[in-house]
């Protein structure tokens, strides 16, 4: 009998390798939603629309999807909360090399 696996988008927005670390995590795969058919020209194959597919998470089962998805949310809550003292740092270092010639 075939194992019954659930999927789980995850919004565009989120920093993938937040993604992949709850992968591992919570032992889930990571793949892309499938294009729309009318995001690529038949002819050409190039992209009609800016179209960025979504992340999906499988796993075997719906809690340890809510649990992974509860961790992503957390995680990049936490990375947005801290992404304003990383630039603050980066300029600092940048301008620190820049004084000296």
């Amino acid at each position: 009998m075939e194992e019954k696996k659930y999927a789980l988008p995850i919004p565009r927005g989120i920093t993938t390798g937040i993604i992949f670390e709850a992968a591992e995590r919570f032992g889930l795969e990571v793949e892309q939603e499938a294009p729309p058919e009318d995001a690529f020209d038949i002819r050409t194959d190039l992209p009609v629309k800016d179209y960025v597919p979504r992340i999906l998470i499988r796993g075997d089962t719906p809690d340890t999807l809510i649990a992974a998805q509860e961790y992503i949310l957390k995680r990049h809550e936490e990375w947005i909360a801290n992404l304003e003292d990383w630039r603050k740092m980066r300029r600092e270092r940048f301008l620190k090399k820049v004084k000296k010639y």
